[in-house]
């Protein structure tokens, strides 16, 4: 999509659609009261009938005098001591919705106004919640009607001359992290016979080509000699060997300083293993490398973006199939650290990845490590589909996660990591077992369980997103199937890291 800033008053764009922000409860002011004159005041009798602008409501305006638009919208933005980037979101994705349903190839918004938020942050909600709020996962229909959805080509954001500069930034900003969410969610959508651990490696090392980032990839030979044992044997079932992915980015002026690593889960496919997952909860386990994708498409945009600090993003990807050379229930492995696991269900396959590639990322003597997995059902039990839920050893890096989550719309939600919790991991005959005590604190369990190969002293903090990857119905941002939850987060964050 083309995006452009423009200082023309809006009255004069020459654009398919114009969107008109209205305050709930207010009077019409500034470039809304100056376009409601100019339409003899037909802003002023919507509200009049009964158009309250509560965050979202949109209205379509079919007769437009006096301007070039040939139609316009008109959409509520809430109270203004409410105002945020979440309801600005919501606002303008279901007016660029209703643009498209009225066969609209182009869209202009009016930006509002608000001391809560500065120009670049308002730009940059506006260009995620269209090009967001837009996104379909079309790929494999075929039918003339899905396939016959107007494309809005272009976006255009009306603004005054003494911000131009900052809506421009963060239009451009915007623009990069919406695009690398939906580059996320493209690779969630995907269904596990058009992707493997190779697939997830080969887009790896096109994502370092095009963006100056350095990639390493470890093969199962090379995962054998680096002790990466425990990984190995989870994707020991499938015809699709494990993959290790590396991407490094270092900024032009280069520092010795720490990086800030970014671990991610990457099952392709999981079928429980020998542990088998029910089939009504295997259809979408297409999803169980959402946390890989989160890294990897904030891995491209950061090569974009070019941030100060260095990163790094480690990603451990595997099949969990069921075959004569699968992991069996009982088996003992060890863990790059050396600890030992007793593995009691296969199913609890993810954790075990981690746990190499969290060692891994320890000897790497980061600043911070954050993973990223789908980790638990159990989470969406505690939060439903409105959090992931948030484990950390640390208490400054928890709030700059819980910020940036709240910035993003991609919220979080803290649960302790007490000692006590350790006694639920506790192994009979190993160090620890990868499954806690009956169905308690089962997200905790497996957190705690992370934490064993987390080295000492390293800030942490471990997203399980499980119950955020992949919804079942329409939002705002997101329709049906992957959120590409975490990518845009991971990017904000790097803002104030």
């Amino acid at each position: 999509m083309q995006i452009e800033v423009s200082t023309l008053s809006p009255q004069a764009l020459d654009t398919p659609c114009l969107i008109i922000p209205v305050w709930q409860d207010e009077p019409l002011e500034g470039l809304a009261a100056q376009i409601d004159r100019d339409m003899d005041g037909l802003i002023g009798q919507f509200i009049e009938d009964g158009f309250k602008g509560s965050a979202g409501e949109v209205r379509m305006v079919y007769s437009v005098p006096k301007l070039k638009a040939p139609r316009a919208i008109l959409v509520g933005l809430g109270k203004r001591e409410k105002f945020s980037t979440k309801n600005l979101h919501k606002a303008v994705s279901r007016a660029a919705r209703a643009a498209r349903g009225i066969k609209r190839d182009g869209l202009a918004v009016v930006v509002p106004q608000n001391r809560a938020l500065k120009p670049e942050e308002i730009a940059a909600a506006i260009v995620e919640g269209v090009l967001l709020g837009l996104h379909l996962f079309n790929d494999f229909k075929t039918d003339p009607e899905t396939q016959g959805l107007t494309e809005i080509k272009n976006l255009v954001l009306a603004g005054d001359a003494k911000s131009e500069k900052a809506l421009q930034r963060g239009a451009k900003y915007g623009q990069i992290a919406a695009e690398a969410n939906l580059r996320a969610r493209g690779w969630v959508n995907l269904p596990s016979n058009k992707k493997s651990p190779q697939f997830l490696a080969f887009h790896a090392q096109n994502i370092a080509d095009a963006g100056g980032l350095k990639c390493e990839i470890w093969d199962e030979n090379k995962l054998r000699e680096e002790n990466m044992n425990v990984m190995l044997a989870v994707g020991m079932g499938s015809d699709n060997p494990p993959r290790l992915i590396r991407l490094d980015y270092t900024p032009a002026k280069s520092s010795e300083e720490a990086p800030l690593i970014l671990v991610g889960k990457g099952v392709t496919f999981d079928t429980g293993g020998y542990s088998l997952k029910p089939s009504a909860s295997m259809e979408d386990m297409k999803d169980d490398m959402a946390g890989a994708a989160a890294v990897l498409a904030a891995m491209e945009a950061i090569a974009k973006l070019k941030p100060k600090r260095r990163v790094i993003g480690l990603i451990g990807s595997v099949e969990n199939m069921i075959s004569s050379n699968a992991q069996r229930p009982g088996d003992i492995v060890t863990a790059r650290n050396g600890k030992t696991i007793e593995v009691l269900n296969t199913d609890a396959e993810g954790r075990l990845v981690l746990a190499d590639v969290l060692s891994l990322a320890s000897e790497l003597k980061p600043a911070a490590i954050i993973d990223f997995a789908t980790l638990t059902g159990a989470i969406g039990i505690a939060l439903g589909q409105e959090a992931a839920g948030l484990f950390s050893n640390d208490g400054d890096l928890s709030a700059q996660v819980q910020l940036a989550g709240e910035k993003t719309g991609e919220r979080v939600w803290p649960f302790p990591l007490w000692d006590e919790y350790q006694e639920h991991i506790k192994g009979k005959n190993s160090d620890i077992k990868n499954i806690g005590s009956g169905r308690h604190a089962g997200s905790i369990a497996a957190a705690i369980f992370l934490k064993n190969f987390v080295g000492e002293g390293i800030p942490w903090a471990h997203l399980d997103i499980a119950a955020v990857a992949y919804i079942r119905e329409d939002r705002p941002l997101s329709a049906h199937g992957a959120t590409g939850f975490g990518t845009r987060l991971i990017l904000e964050f790097l803002r104030n890291f």
